[in-house]
């Protein structure tokens, strides 16, 4: 009996939420804005400087190390197809990859197809002679952090 009576006040509830308009939804937090980035795949080649983070308070602290990182540059050179060569996650040699963007404008360096795949990077920012960038695969995200490449002689 008693719990006939809980399940009778408990639906009056519910009846009356639903009359006075019920629970307020919360509001949806807006899309994350798209990073306005120009990056053509001539901007590539040459000695970059390269470290990583994982928060995004670090970014200042590792384009400094990505600088001192020049002494051992990662070299990128043009590609036999238009792109140029880049290691992908867990190669130990590189691969011709190309810039890519999609439709929404924003720009990926990965492998020739479609842009936005597993393998892509997305380029969060390319200012100046710094090109920051993160990995698609979440797995690989987590293991190498977002990429901060630095041109090596750049003022």
């Amino acid at each position: 009996m008693r719990i006939k009576r809980l399940a009778g006040v408990a639906l009056i509830l519910v009846v009356a939420a639903c009359r006075s308009g019920g629970v307020t939804p919360t509001a949806t937090p807006p899309p994350a804005a798209i990073p306005i980035v120009t990056l053509a795949v001539t901007d590539l080649p040459g000695r970059w400087g390269l470290a990583s983070y994982r928060v995004e308070a670090d970014r200042a602290r590792t384009e400094t190390e990505a600088k001192s990182a020049c002494s051992n540059p990662y070299n990128i050179e043009a590609g036999a197809n238009g792109g140029v060569m880049m290691h992908l996650a867990d190669q130990s040699t590189p691969s011709e990859v190309f810039v890519k963007n999609d439709s929404s404008g924003r720009v990926f360096i990965g492998p020739a197809g479609p842009p936005a795949v597993q393998q892509d990077r997305q380029v969060m920012s390319f200012e100046s002679s710094v090109l920051v960038a993160e990995w698609l695969d979440p797995g690989v995200r987590e293991r190498f952090g977002t990429m901060v490449f630095v041109r090596c002689g750049a003022a």
